[in-house]
């Protein structure tokens, strides 16, 4: 966390992120929300502090970097119980509804020009949804909109036959059969988890369950360490996937929070102790978490700091475990 904290400043609130400030930042926020629930050392309820202040009102051209925000101010609501998140959380998922419409069915446009569905800007706001209706004690219609969203979902098509998530979906409304990058797999693993909690339905946690074990399955090395698609790829990672291993460990710690899988524990704690081993002399985190570490930046630390994070608080009982 000292490290990931070396690209943050505080004076101006300002995360220095390997994609910029679009949307990186939230997920480096939700990393120190899980050590100050962990520690509650207000040093790092500050940094929550200065963020919000920083981000509160930002809207932007992608539905989906909204979603992380409101997700990220959701936690942090959760954790200290600060009206302003929920609020804010409110006045951004308001906005994304109107990235809703009945083009293919239903579903989320990945940006307001209206151009592309995909995977990741559903599942941020079937994540959302269900979170404001469990955090809200059921008001409004939050509850509905997480079931619709996952039916819509469920039905696109963007789960394939290996039971992976593609990236979205071409001009005919089918799947594109587009890179099943990691954090796709695992948004949809917490949102799934708080569908089961608003409903009932054991259905959701074994659609998850499967989405989970395809991924443990073929989304890793010999050693079962987590790898992107494009680790493998002459072209490398560019900055926004350097994150997305990170959101994958966090939602199968919220999946494993709802089902009590041991194995996805263990698969969590496996690949926690591959970071700690492989990283380097300054704590630094670079992209291959079976190391070495190589070139560390603000979206490959955090997504060290979201696994890590994660395993810490499963002996808490997980992120829901109570408000510091």
């Amino acid at each position: 966390m000292s490290r990931l904290l070396t690209f943050f400043r505080p004076r101006t609130g300002r995360w220095k992120m390997a994609s910029g400030e679009a949307w990186q930042p939230a997920l480096a926020v939700d990393a120190v929300i899980n050590t100050y629930q962990r520690t509650a050392d207000p040093a790092y309820r500050s940094v929550v502090e200065r963020s919000f202040a920083r981000y509160v009102g930002r809207r932007m051209p992608f539905y989906d970097d909204d979603g992380w925000f409101l997700n990220t101010w959701l936690r942090a609501y959760e954790v200290t119980g600060d009206q302003a998140y929920l609020d804010e959380a409110r006045s951004l998922f308001a906005g994304l509804t109107h990235g809703w419409d009945e083009v293919c069915g239903g579903g989320m446009w990945w940006r307001k020009d209206r151009t592309y569905k995909n995977a990741i800007t559903i599942e941020l706001f079937l994540l959302g949804a269900g979170r404001l209706h469990r955090l809200t004690n059921g008001a409004g219609d939050y509850g509905d909109w997480a079931t619709r969203a996952w039916r819509w979902f469920d039905a696109s098509g963007m789960i394939n036959a290996s039971r992976l998530v593609n990236d979205g979906l071409g001009g005919d409304c089918t799947n594109n059969g587009g890179p099943t990058w990691t954090y796709n797999q695992g948004v949809i693993l917490g949102g799934l988890a708080e569908v089961w909690r608003a409903t009932g339905d054991r259905d959701c946690l074994a659609r998850a369950g499967a989405i989970a074990d395809a991924a443990l399955a073929s989304l890793v090395d010999g050693a079962g360490v987590l790898t992107e698609p494009c680790e493998a790829a002459v072209a490398g990672c560019d900055g926004d996937q350097q994150i997305f291993k990170g959101v994958f460990a966090q939602g199968l710690a919220r999946l494993h929070q709802a089902s009590g899988d041991p194995a996805y524990a263990a698969f969590l704690r496996t690949n926690a102790d591959a970071v700690w081993a492989g990283r380097d002399r300054a704590d630094g985190v670079g992209l291959r978490w079976a190391g070495p570490a190589g070139r560390v930046n603000g979206a490959t630390q955090a997504a060290a700091c979201l696994l890590l994070g994660s395993v810490e608080l499963l002996d808490l009982g997980g992120e829901s475990a109570g408000r510091t």
